[in-house]
């Protein structure tokens, strides 16, 4: 119920923005892969191979700058590299509504045009389970049901309409907090932070003002 009811807020406050400016405003659809690990995990590596899908819309200030809202759908988690001798493999599967809401700021070219953005990225659980040889398991203690991350990267785009993003995300607190910390001062003991690198192709319905 938490989960829709962001969600709905999320969707009310882009259609404002979007009402708001008028003739201003650009969005669209991504879509692409997702590399991701936990940091605290005890496993490490960018071994777990997800994918994130959704649209976006932008909200210009002024030529260069920008705030773009995003709401997609993306896998996370980690995964241990398959035991060659024994076979055994373990995962820790995480689906998230992701809503990154992220400033701009574009550099512009003659023939392209590149974007590096910056912000809070807000996630609503919607699935999680632990995948061992095969076998689903339920986690034990869950993950929260809100990953509060930071995100950050670079959008170039290939033509007025067409664009590829690159961008890395991180929890700011744990996705999951540790039962019990006995070193206060280890960041990475207080529980499991989920980190991403999104590689993804994007459609724009307005104008990128790519000369």
């Amino acid at each position: 119920m938490m989960m829709k009811r962001f969600v709905l807020a999320v969707l009310l406050v882009a259609c404002s923005l979007l009402s708001w400016s008028q003739r201003q405003f650009k969005g669209g659809f991504l879509a692409g892969p997702v590399a991701s690990q936990m940091s605290g995990d005890g496993m490490g590596g960018w071994d777990k191979i997800g994918f994130t899908a959704g649209a976006w819309v932008s909200m210009p200030f002024s030529e260069k700058a920008a705030l773009n809202i995003s709401l997609k759908y993306i896998t996370k988690g980690s995964k241990t590299k398959r035991d060659t001798i024994n076979f055994n493999s373990f995962a820790y599967h995480l689906n998230y509504i992701d809503v990154p809401l992220l400033l701009s700021y574009r550099a512009v070219g003659k023939r392209t045009a590149l974007d590096v953005n910056l912000g809070p990225c807000i996630g609503v659980l919607v699935k999680q389970k632990i995948v061992s040889n095969g076998y689903d398991y339920e986690l034990n203690p869950p993950f929260r049901s809100f990953d509060i991350a930071a995100a950050g990267g670079v959008t170039w785009w290939l033509s007025e309409h067409f664009f590829f993003d690159l961008s890395f995300t991180t929890s700011i607190i744990p996705a999951r907090p540790a039962p019990e910390v006995v070193n206060k001062t280890n960041y990475y003991e207080y529980g499991n932070y989920n980190q991403t690198i999104n590689f993804t192709l994007g459609l724009s319905f307005g104008n990128s003002s790519v000369e």
